[in-house]
């Protein structure tokens, strides 16, 4: 076998290897890793924000906040986990974020909103929602 002969060889070797390598790479990639963040319409009833970090259906992190852009208001912001319990934190103005962190996978098509309500007299009125698909 000549120089170049050897050359050759190794060179497609080489590129063999490489892309046996990538394939199992790629074979092995996870569900891509999404940072979702929305707040209520401005037009609509504004007022909270919500930010989830998710690998598919694999949530990581949810966080129902105020939308700081439409003053300070009292009351507080649920953040609803479809079929999980509520995280609620109590009466301020403005009200403090409601989070959530761990490892929780949920059904493809589950819903994580965040929903303000300000209090108003002896009574509480909608102050804005927005909502997550988990796909």
């Amino acid at each position: 076998m000549n120089t170049r002969t050897r050359t050759a060889s190794s060179a497609a070797k080489g590129l063999l290897a490489g892309a046996m390598l990538l394939t199992g790479l790629l074979a092995g990639t996870p569900a891509a890793h999404a940072d979702h963040q929305s707040c209520s319409n401005r037009t609509d009833v504004p007022g909270v924000c919500l930010k989830v970090v998710n690998e598919g259906v694999r949530v990581t992190y949810a966080e129902a906040y105020h939308d700081g852009r439409t003053g300070a208001w009292t009351g507080h912001i649920d953040l609803h986990r479809e079929g999980r319990h509520t995280i609620q934190r109590g009466d301020h103005t403005p009200p403090q974020a409601a989070i959530w962190s761990g490892v929780d996978d949920y059904t493809a098509g589950s819903r994580i909103c965040a929903q303000g309500w300000e209090k108003v007299g002896s009574g509480w009125r909608p102050k804005g929602r927005t909502c997550f698909e988990v796909r």
